[in-house]
């Protein structure tokens, strides 16, 4: 499922809820996989100024509310990609240093993959993310920052410092 219109970024595993078991860290019991994503301009349900760190603290919230709720990302703007083949459907997750000024940023967020047949999302060691994610909340994993900006004129990596928090 492919969602939108919540001004953040989040995947679940789709559940029956209170009607099938379903077990969070396997995906046992999940009937499929959501993908939502924010929009470029759009503020953050959370509001316009939030901080990044009281962002998290919001996702950590979710996510422990939610147990099919697997990450959730308030803070940034940005986009997603979806890959889809005849084995699996990767999604990877972007975020932009700032919407305040026009600029060539992008920072990986997090990255998620769904196998064919499988109806929730792959699980590395319990997490559905083989690594760490680079923000909001994730359950069972971790989440790393390091502002690691890909600029996509150059292609060159640099770490994004911009400390206006209204984006």
């Amino acid at each position: 499922m492919i969602a939108g219109d919540s001004h953040a970024n989040w995947v679940s595993d789709l559940v029956w809820l209170d009607h099938e078991d379903y077990d969070p860290s396997t995906g046992n019991g999940s009937i499929g996989v959501e993908f939502a994503g924010t929009a470029v301009s759009s503020p953050s349900p959370a509001g316009q100024n939030i901080s990044i760190a009281n962002a998290n603290i919001a996702s950590r919230s979710l996510i422990g509310a939610n147990e099919e709720l697997q990450w959730s990302e308030l803070y940034y703007r940005g986009y997603y990609e979806l890959h889809v083949s005849k084995q699996q459907v990767k999604a990877q997750y972007y975020g932009l240093p700032t919407i305040v000024t026009r600029n060539p940023g992008e920072i990986s967020l997090a990255n998620f993959t769904v196998q064919a047949g499988a109806n929730r999302l792959q699980r590395f060691n319990g997490s559905v993310v083989s690594g760490p994610v680079e923000n909001g909340a994730v359950k069972f994993g971790q989440t790393v920052q390091t502002n690691l900006t890909n600029s996509t004129n150059t292609g060159l990596y640099y770490i994004s410092h911009n400390n206006t928090e209204d984006i």
